[in-house]
């Protein structure tokens, strides 16, 4: 269950507390309250890595249809952004909150580092290799940057003008995909992430076969393993904007979306705040929430709970070691066979899952509330029957 609520006026000193630990300067913050606010661009203004940031015209349009969600955290513990970043401290100053009550730049680029899915992919090889355990899925998911091209086998000759191919060496893409599935045979599905995005944006499933073919690229061509032609020049278009990409096996037969949600205090103890599940689209779109009681939930989940300690427990060590304090999230997948997923990517803001929670601490389960204003097309939160989601009215 979510802990006791902190009041906004207790809130204020946190805030000091956190901005001036770890990555952050030491200095003094004025004791004031900061608005809650719905940005769930945040994670594209990570990606965009700039002060001014202009989110897509739809993702204004959802910020801006659904700005009354940020009243269910508005009065807790969780009062502020959804998310941080260079942006959201922009926006914060233009909205008249004075600098010295606002992160610093060093702390927010932590929060970028952490918040890319190569740190994900960093961090659950390290957990595999720590509890070592039949059960837990993820040994294929990598990360992939521009380590991955074969520079020296491509390298101009002095002696001739430069050609397409000489000044774009070929991506050995088929050398990561056959270290990932040596011995493997036939068609495989595969899942790739750019490494900031949300709610399924930047993620694409693609079949990959043994068979070498190249792409054009900007400059050259992508050498792929049998790779469709219009993934190859999504992969590309992740290497040129942000500078890599992450991959795992697409499971097919995931049964199951969950998460384990915490909480970093300012003194570096990390609280277990509670399980969510929620559903998602095929590619990973956000679907709903479940507003259930955590026995409720854990009875969805069916998983052995001493595993799911165990897991817990890692991640509470883990998260206490990072200069980030505030609410964070761990996404995980079942799989028909009953083996678990335990890292598919880490949120380290607010979302839907710690949502859910305070949702039913307030509510219950069998409520239908309407959380933002009923509107004739745009979009729209609503609680109903045990469930919170968001919908697109045409």
């Amino acid at each position: 269950m979510v802990a006791k609520v902190v009041k906004k006026e207790q809130y204020s000193s946190f805030l000091c507390s956190i901005f001036s630990c770890g990555m952050m300067k030491k200095r003094t913050f004025a004791p004031m309250n900061i608005p809650s606010i719905f940005n769930c661009s945040n994670d594209m203004a990570l990606a965009a890595h700039v002060r001014q940031y202009l989110p897509p015209k739809r993702i204004q349009c959802m910020e801006r249809d659904l700005a009354e969600l940020a009243r269910v955290w508005e009065d807790t513990r969780f009062a502020g952004p959804w998310g941080w970043s260079l942006a959201t401290k922009q926006r914060y100053k233009q909205m008249g909150i004075p600098v010295e009550a606002l992160p610093s730049d060093e702390w927010l680029e932590e929060v970028r580092r952490l918040s890319s899915r190569q740190f994900a992919c960093g961090y659950i090889k390290g957990l595999l290799a720590e509890l070592s355990d039949s059960r837990l899925l993820g040994g294929e998911m990598r990360w992939c940057d521009r380590s991955i091209f074969d520079d020296a086998a491509f390298s101009p000759s002095k002696s001739m003008s430069p050609t397409p191919t000489d000044r774009c060496p070929r991506l050995r893409l088929t050398d990561v995909l056959a270290s990932n599935f040596e011995g493997q045979t036939g068609r495989s599905q595969f899942i790739f992430k750019s490494p900031w995005s949300s709610s399924g944006r930047g993620v694409f499933v693609a079949e990959v076969g043994g068979r070498m073919s190249t792409a054009p690229c900007r400059g050259g061509e992508l050498l792929i393993g049998d790779l469709p032609r219009s993934a190859a020049k999504r992969l590309q278009g992740f290497l040129s904007a942000q500078g890599g990409f992450a991959m795992d096996r697409f499971y097919a037969d995931k049964v199951l979306d969950f998460a384990m949600e915490f909480f970093i205090h300012d003194d570096h103890a990390v609280e277990f705040l509670g399980y969510s599940v929620f559903a998602t689209g095929e590619h990973g779109a956000y679907g709903y929430n479940y507003v259930e009681s955590q026995d409720a939930l854990l009875r969805r989940i069916a998983v052995d709970t001493a595993l799911l300690d165990r897991l817990i427990a890692h991640h509470q060590a883990y998260l206490a070691k990072t200069a980030y304090r505030g609410p964070v999230g761990i996404d995980m997948l079942k799989t028909a066979d009953g083996n678990v997923h335990p890292c598919l990517e880490i949120n380290f803001r607010l979302n839907m899952g710690i949502l859910a929670l305070l949702l039913h601490e307030r509510y219950g389960s069998t409520a239908t509330v309407d959380l933002t204003p009923r509107r004739g097309q745009g979009f729209q939160a609503k609680l109903e029957q045990g469930k919170f989601f968001l919908q697109m009215n045409a």
